[in-house]
């Protein structure tokens, strides 16, 4: 989904995290499963903008207002509309093929293949990318979304 809320990035890239596994993840009855149901046949952009535009009424609004309320929450003040210098991604395997996706974009960047055995390691190798790019910026964090055998 396209990205219209300002600084909420990191909610972008778990929306996008949980909703190309839900198959995996067995999502219960919820307000985040009722919003994947409700925009499941709708684009990237109206995705986006749907729940930039939320009703006080609708899944969306709930959402993202559960955003709010955590992001006010964090060791800092914020600002919806400040510009900041950081900016989450989600990097996924989808049928044996590895995708960065970025809210900011106009479609997933194709990654090559992986496998379920490769996925930790390709997605690393993607990451060490990054930080080789500015390798003296130390503000560079990654969060895995995975199972759990209990």
């Amino acid at each position: 989904m396209k990205q219209y809320v300002s600084n909420a990035c990191g909610t972008i890239a778990l929306i996008h995290s949980i909703a190309n596994n839900a198959e995996r993840l067995h999502l219960k009855d919820g307000v985040f499963k009722k919003w994947l149901d409700e925009v499941k046949e709708k684009t990237p952009d109206e995705r986006g903008h749907l729940l930039a535009e939320a009703g006080s009424d609708s899944e969306a609004f709930k959402l993202i207002s559960a955003h709010q309320q955590l992001a006010m929450e964090g060791q800092t003040e914020v600002n919806p509309d400040e510009k900041v210098n950081h900016h989450f991604i989600a990097i996924l395997e989808k049928d044996g093929e590895l995708f960065e996706l970025d809210g900011r974009r106009q479609h997933p960047v194709y990654r090559g293949t992986t496998d379920k055995d490769k996925f930790v390691h390709d997605a690393a190798n993607i990451c060490k990318q990054y930080m080789e790019r500015d390798s003296e910026d130390i503000n560079f964090t990654v969060l895995a979304l995975t199972g759990s055998d209990s």
